[in-house]
């Protein structure tokens, strides 16, 4: 529950999250922090990897 509850705050989310908050949370902050999205800036690059690093662990444990 502890990895679930850290991929949860990187996505910004509560733990009563359902399976849409967060697929779309995701797709927002994808949008947010890639580099093609905004203007080639690579600074936010970081938290792209980690945003997608969480959802990728939350779709392994069946969350979304």
């Amino acid at each position: 529950r502890n990895a679930e509850r850290k991929a949860l705050d990187t996505l910004g989310l509560e733990l009563s999250a359902t399976r849409e908050d967060i697929k779309a949370r995701f797709k927002l902050l994808v949008k947010r922090h890639h580099p093609d999205a905004n203007g080639g800036d690579r600074a936010s690059e970081e938290q792209l990897r980690n945003v997608i690093q969480a959802y990728n662990y939350l779709k392994s444990a069946g969350l979304c």
